[in-house]
């Protein structure tokens, strides 16, 4: 375990030593999750472990946990998401070698020998937050009854009970059909 995480790295070296890096970071550090985040406190753990699989391709382990506070996309209020997530990749420089890994593994395309490790984790994080999240309809803040209440008085009587608005077309038929 190495006590500082550096800012790049070459995940080929890094595979080939067989590194690990293990620690926590900021969630105020990540730049990308910000916008995501209804509060920015707290802590990500990660484990980034470097290595060679048995088709000695590099691959690297990106395991991280969190406890985010994101916006609940129905009430709008903060709610807690827990993260723990783990991604298995590998190390390829082209697109053509990335078509071929086996589908356990996802793609790190490395296009100067060097990656971000911070990237490593935000990607991470960014992937374990969906794309709306909501509170369990018990714990949210809107009271959905009341929600479906409103949206009916604005739009009106139900379906069944409004005028069909071809009724007009059909007299109009109805009454050229007896001049004929």
């Amino acid at each position: 375990m190495l006590s500082l995480l550096p800012d790049y790295a070459d995940p080929l070296r890094l595979s080939a030593l067989g590194k690990r890096y293990e620690g926590k970071i900021k969630l105020a550090e990540l730049p990308r999750l910000g916008p995501l985040l209804a509060s920015p406190e707290g802590d990500a753990s990660f484990v980034l472990t470097f290595g060679v699989d048995q088709e000695k391709r590099p691959v690297v382990s990106v395991a991280v946990a969190a406890a985010l506070i994101v916006q609940c996309q129905r009430c709008m209020g903060p709610m807690a998401l827990a993260v723990d997530s783990v991604a298995d990749l590998a190390v390829v420089s082209g697109p053509d070698e990335a078509e071929r890994l086996p589908a356990e593994l996802d793609p790190l395309l490395i296009e100067d020998g060097r990656v971000e490790l911070r990237a490593l984790i935000e990607d991470e994080l960014l992937l374990s937050v969906p794309p709306a999240p909501m509170h369990a309809r018990e714990n949210c803040e809107v009271q959905l009854d009341r929600v479906n209440d409103n949206e009916l008085a604005a739009h009106g009587p139900a379906d069944a009970e409004r005028e069909n608005p071809f009724a007009a077309l059909a007299g109009l038929r109805d009454e050229l059909g007896k001049h004929d």
